[in-house]
């Protein structure tokens, strides 16, 4: 158990003081500005965003509209596509990230959560 102890504070201290290399400044990607919320970027930033990463860019932004919609509606992605797919309506990751895409494409100085925004008003149509 001592021996343990005894690893355990070597390893927390070496932690403490750090690698020279990490107190490295963070560079960020050209257009991303520091901002940590793609829900509050311009979709000229998401649609530069997209050249670089298209799936994790756009399974992002779908994410971040996941949380919106179940603040605004207390229902999870899978209710709400449940209840489009029983009104007719086919929604699948493709179709969902490709409104989003598109929505920005047409519109790069909206922001990206006004594509989420317009995303849940078809979604949610009945």
């Amino acid at each position: 158990m001592k021996i343990f102890i005894k690893t355990f504070a070597i390893a927390a201290s070496l932690l403490l003081v750090g690698n020279p290399a990490s107190a490295e400044k963070l560079k960020l990607p050209l257009g991303m500005g520091g901002v940590p919320d793609i829900g509050a970027i311009s979709c000229e930033v998401f649609n530069n965003m997209m050249v670089v990463g298209p799936l994790g860019t756009k399974r992002s932004l779908l994410t971040w509209g996941e949380g919106y919609f179940y603040a605004k509606t207390g229902k999870t992605i899978d209710e709400i596509l449940e209840a489009a797919q029983a009104a007719d309506q086919s929604w699948d990751f493709d179709r969902l990230t490709a409104h989003l895409v598109n929505f920005c494409a047409a519109d790069p100085d909206a922001q990206t959560s006004a594509a989420v925004v317009d995303l849940g008003e078809h979604l949610l149509q009945q």
